[in-house]
């Protein structure tokens, strides 16, 4: 448009000045400098000035298009072509990373390379991935840096460097990594919740809940999951905290973990466990009521006796009854009241909570707690020995154990032996003991072992024997159905025992 226009203007220019010239009478000249051409005719001179002006301007065209158009169309069609011989380099290059023909990919990614100088970022991402592919990791270090300095190629250079680190075993550096390119781009699903794991498996218990935080408000989390992470994380930010001696905020977190997962035993237990620090145990009492109801557990039981070590066994017992009542029919109600009616003397008692389990195929711990039985109501060694003999070959005791690795564990951690976030589950392991008490010379000397020797105290995250597979043992309720026969049963052996 700005041409055509410049165009129209000198034709009129030239046009009036033909106007002019027609005017003119007398002859013109031209004069060029020394040398003077005519005198030509008015009309004629204007007609010759005409067909040179034309004539310019049609020369100057030619000549900006030869000198200016032409190179650079020239020139971008040569960058076109060796653009689209990289793309093809590129292709082949990552067909060949894919096949493992790592010498093919290496002469691809140079040709690349040397032809996308524009485009240099996505060479560098193939060149990467065949250091990689040839175990060349400082060479794809040195790619993934390179990328990170370019604004469109930082986030993915941020992936490889932390993919490095993340293989590598670095948490610390898979961390940093993370936290950039969640800078890089904010709320990326798969950053946030990378992010939170390593977080968490560093106990950076602060920076988890954070994450944890931003993942709920994206909805990357399912509600009951989100829930129960921040339990964890919770309880054991409680535990750094009251290690650390800050008491206050290890009651803090460990309210918070309660109060968003109670049926989750390890929040109720260190909440119980910091209200009774706190000398508040009626509290922690109530904690540990309202948790039966929902989750009867051992654990429940160790804090409960922390809670109320201050009385005697006789009065102590008449607090676990009460705390029985809650889930009365649950097994493990009956396996604590029986332990605790042991230790306060009330064998009858004792021995009428086990018989009824003894009835379903008792695990190791009812017949452990037989053979306590056994010897401390009469002093049956005889009898204490063959419950010793079934519990070496019965179903192992619920324990604490890895879903991932088959690890078993004493105390309940958010991070297990082998490093995984929150894969500690409550089950029995799939292993079958191997039967040591073959002979009654074993039995014996078991039995000793047992009550004379005090057991070793293992500690958090020792592992307990290797797994051997075995099928799933799982706890049930005892329902009054199942418990009435073997009640009747033993009710008729003590009155039969009372008899003289």
């Amino acid at each position: 448009m700005f041409r055509a226009l410049i165009f129209f203007i000198i034709a009129a220019v030239v046009i009036w000045g033909v106007y002019l010239l027609s005017g003119i009478t007398a002859p013109v000249t031209l004069t060029w400098g020394d040398r003077i051409f005519g005198p030509y005719a008015p009309f004629e001179a204007a007609v010759a000035a005409t067909v040179v002006v034309v004539l310019a301007l049609v020369v100057w065209n030619i000549l900006a298009w030869l000198l200016w158009r032409k190179p650079k169309d020239i020139y971008q069609k040569m960058g076109l072509r060796r653009r689209e011989e990289g793309y093809k380099a590129l292709t082949k290059g990552m067909v060949a990373v894919a096949t493992g023909d790592s010498r093919e990919a290496a002469r691809q990614s140079l040709r690349a390379e040397a032809r996308l100088s524009e485009d240099q970022p996505l060479a560098r991402m193939l060149a990467a991935g065949i250091a990689k592919k040839n175990g060349d990791e400082a060479g794809a270090t040195e790619q993934f840096e390179a990328m990170t300095e370019q604004e469109e190629t930082k986030f993915l250079g941020l992936q490889g460097l932390f993919e490095q680190a993340r293989e590598a075993g670095d948490l610390r550096r898979a961390v940093t990594l993370l936290e950039q390119a969640n800078e890089a781009k904010p709320d990326t699903p798969w950053v946030l919740e990378n992010l939170f794991r390593l977080q968490a498996m560093s106990s950076r218990w602060e920076g988890a809940r954070d994450t944890l935080d931003r993942l709920k408000k994206k909805k990357l989390v399912e509600k009951d999951k989100e829930k129960h992470w921040r339990a964890v994380i919770d309880v054991e930010a409680s535990r750094e905290r009251a290690e650390a001696k800050d008491g206050d905020k290890a009651l803090s977190y460990a309210r918070e973990a309660y109060k968003s997962h109670p049926e989750f035993v390890p929040a109720a237990v260190q909440y119980a466990d910091m209200e009774s620090a706190f000398g508040r145990n009626g509290r922690a009492e109530k904690a540990i009521h309202d948790a039966w109801i929902r989750i009867p557990h051992p654990d429940l039981v160790s804090v409960y006796e922390r809670v109320i070590s201050v009385y005697d066994p006789t009065k102590q017992y008449e607090m676990f009854k009460k705390l029985g009542e809650k889930n009365p029919n649950h097994i493990e109600t009956r396996i604590m009241l029986a332990r605790e009616a042991i230790r306060a003397g009330a064998y009858d008692d004792a021995r009428t909570h086990l018989l009824p389990l003894t009835e379903r195929g008792p695990d190791a711990r009812i017949c452990r707690l037989m053979a306590d039985l056994e010897l401390a109501s009469g002093g049956d060694r005889m009898a204490a020995r063959d419950w010793m003999a079934r519990a070496s070959n019965a179903a192992p005791d619920p324990v604490w154990v890895c879903s991932e690795s088959g690890d078993v564990v004493v105390k309940w951690s958010a991070i297990s032996p082998s490093g995984g976030f929150d894969t500690l589950e409550w089950r029995r392991p799939n292993y079958v003991p191997v039967g040591l008490l073959s002979n009654p010379v074993d039995a014996e000397a078991l039995i000793e072992n047992h009550h004379e020797e005090p057991a070793p105290e293992l500690v958090d995250a020792e592992l307990l024997p290797p797994p051997v597979v075995r099928g799933e043992h799982q706890d049930e309720p005892v329902g009054e159905e199942d418990l009435k026969p073997a009640a009747d049963k033993a009710t008729e052996a003590l009155k039969a025992a009372a008899t003289p």
